[in-house]
């Protein structure tokens, strides 16, 4: 078969759509199946993988700006699909062009814009909502990273449940406990870290709930004057609705114990989450979680939230906490932060339940997918 899948919607390796899209495509071109792969992205983006270009892998790098690359996709990704006598098309990000050009598979990571609606920038909500629903009228098949938004998109758009594939996110090698005190002076000094601390990552906008995760560290504050210090990674050229984050820091005069550390290079992450004193996801909506078992992963206790896929993601290896409830999250910090034993309990089962989530077998049942659709 010929497979074409749609790169374009992965800016790097440093937010989840590209970490998603990067170990999906790195293994699918490894194995050897004997299908064709075609595969739309940047110039810049996944540079590492044209090495392996060939008869049977074969990259097209696409300028676009964003707006661009929108109007590409609807309008000459159709036509390409066409000339080249492609078999499946997979979108991995939403999105499946209007018209039908050939068997389409596309994964909806959650249904977030119409769940949470005014998290969102008015015409991003409207997009992503738009997308969503054309690609669901289209796809043969629906791929999505849990078993929480399968039932939330069975239930959302009314369609058998069947037609609805969970095939989760995996791990990356890099990921596992960091003892280098070396390589953690240059990344302490890179981004400012202090000895002690709590890690929250994500892009900065509402859903993530990072403001009541610093009113719920103010209370604390309060109470327990040694306190680690809280820090947010994550850049905020990507987020939204995320002035009254920093102001509220301003208010609270918390400048010196809540550090926005901004962008953080995917290859630092693994001794950030290991020098941790623990790592806390408060998000309100996730359809999967991957800074989850990536702080696991590396030997880091995890405090998330009982909503969502999280729970379905975290397995009993985490605190549960209400998101909306800043007392309940504050009082989660300090049992996990004052309790080496629960600590030490924490990070075994976070070692275990990450053995459950793997990139490549995450491919194979994708390439499955794929071969499932073909014969119909």
């Amino acid at each position: 078969m010929k497979i074409a899948i749609d790169a374009l919607p992965a800016k790097s390796l440093h937010h989840g759509m590209g970490t998603y899209i990067y170990n999906l495509l790195k293994n699918l071109i490894s194995f050897n199946s004997g299908h064709e792969f075609i595969i739309y992205k940047k110039p810049e983006v996944f540079t590492d993988l044209e090495k392996d270009q060939n008869q049977q892998v074969q990259f097209r790098n696409i300028k676009k700006s964003r707006n661009q690359r929108v109007l590409w996709e609807y309008t000459t990704l159709p036509k390409l699909l066409q000339k080249e006598q492609v078999d499946i098309f997979w979108g991995p990000s939403n999105f499946l062009p209007l018209r039908k050009a050939c068997k389409y598979v596309v994964t909806i990571h959650d249904l977030s814009s119409f769940t949470y609606a005014d998290t969102y920038p008015y015409l991003r909500r409207k997009y992503y909502q738009y997308i969503i629903k054309q690609a669901v009228k289209r796809a043969d098949l629906i791929v999505t990273d849990s078993e929480f938004s399968r039932q939330d998109i069975v239930n959302t758009f009314s369609i058998p449940a069947e037609e609805v594939k969970v095939i989760s996110c995996g791990i990356d090698d890099i990921f596992q406990p960091i003892d280098c005190s070396d390589k953690h002076t240059q990344i302490k000094s890179k981004y400012k870290l202090p000895d002690d601390f709590i890690f929250t990552l994500g892009v900065i906008e509402p859903k993530k709930n990072t403001q009541r995760l610093v009113q719920a560290y103010t209370q604390l504050k309060n109470k327990h004057v040694d306190l680690p210090k809280l820090v947010v990674g994550g850049s905020k050229k990507y987020g939204w609705k995320n002035r009254r984050i920093f102001q509220l820091v301003d208010e609270l005069k918390l400048k010196d114990s809540v550090i926005f550390t901004g962008f953080i290079e995917h290859q630092d992450l693994p001794v950030i989450y290991s020098t941790a004193k623990l790592f806390i996801l408060p998000s309100l909506f996730e359809g999967f979680g991957l800074p989850v078992i990536e702080a696991m992963a590396c030997g880091t206790p995890v405090i998330t939230s009982n909503t969502s896929s999280l729970p379905e993601i975290a397995g009993d290896a985490a605190v549960l906490i209400n998101p909306y409830d800043t007392e309940e999250i504050g009082q989660a910090i300090i049992k996990v932060i004052s309790d080496q034993q629960l600590q030490t309990e924490m990070r075994a089962k976070g070692f275990k339940n990450v053995k459950r989530f793997s990139w490549q077998e995450s491919a194979h049942e994708l390439l499955d997918v794929f071969e499932q659709i073909g014969k119909k």
